[in-house]
């Protein structure tokens, strides 16, 4: 199963990738103009204006990303796009992205004030634990907050709904948590390879709504069968089956279909 969602997040990003691209030229450039604000912003001496700015950055780029997260969903979907969808979805994402990019900026300052007080200047084993503790609730917040967007453009609910769900999907499906977090790392450190260009927010965007909407089969096929009540029948889903369909949709795909398209055409035709 995650062999098929590493598979399709390929393709989709290839077969999309002008959309791709300058999501991410926007997201890019939006994200250095940002850098260079805070700059000017550290030669102040107003400590409360950087935090401010620094804030308004995060909600700017917040903004971004959950403008592209419905082109993401039609993305996992099948569906058609048009490149500059995402411009358009911006007024409608405003207060949840706020919300989110307040939220996040509160758990991080909260915490790398927490953690450097207790574990660096406590000087106290307890202290060292509770740095330590409070390290690993940060570590499960990021996992569950990987699933909050690909929820809402999914789902659609509201923020404290998609905020409840990200965690019922994290301690459910706490092992595949953990294999995407390890498979967004990997697609950050290439998108540093790449400066930015591929694969980038946008490509994280598809990988994880892609991950969500393979995910949501096993809750639709438990839910066709309230027969299974033991955790190990719980357990044993046939993935295989639930994926046929988008299995068929994407097709066989070799390196010549991406790299030569119209040569199966082509043979199709013949």
């Amino acid at each position: 199963m995650f062999g098929f969602i590493i598979k399709k997040n390929f393709c989709d990003g290839w077969d999309n990738l002008l959309s791709v691209v300058l999501a991410n030229l926007v997201f890019l450039f939006s994200g250095l103009g940002l850098v260079l604000l805070n700059g000017l912003t550290a030669r102040s001496e107003s400590q409360l204006l950087l935090l401010f700015v620094l804030i308004l950055s995060v909600i700017i780029l917040s903004v971004i990303i959950f403008a592209y997260s419905d082109t993401a969903a039609h993305i996992a979907n099948f569906d058609g796009i048009r490149i500059f969808d995402f411009i358009k979805a911006i007024p409608g994402v405003l207060k949840d992205a706020t919300l989110f990019a307040l939220m996040n900026c509160a758990v991080f300052l909260i915490s790398s004030f927490s953690i450097r007080y207790y574990i660096v200047e406590s000087g106290s084993l307890f202290g060292f634990a509770l740095g330590c503790a409070i390290f690993w609730v940060d570590f499960f917040y990021l996992l569950a907050m990987q699933w909050f967007i690909p929820i809402r453009a999914l789902m659609h609910n509201n923020f404290k709904k998609c905020l409840k769900k990200s965690f019922i999907i994290l301690f459910d499906n706490t092992g595949f948590s953990l294999a995407m977090g390890l498979y967004n790392l990997i697609l950050i450190v290439l998108s540093f390879v790449c400066i930015g260009f591929f694969p980038s927010m946008t490509g994280l965007l598809i990988a994880n709504t892609n991950a969500l909407r393979i995910l949501l089969y096993k809750y639709d096929y438990l839910e066709e069968h309230p027969e299974l009540t033991t955790k190990k029948q719980r357990r044993q889903i046939p993935w295989d089956d639930l994926i046929a369909e988008d299995r068929e949709i994407l097709g066989p795909r070799t390196i010549r279909s991406f790299l030569f398209p119209w040569k199966d055409d082509q043979q199709q035709d013949l």
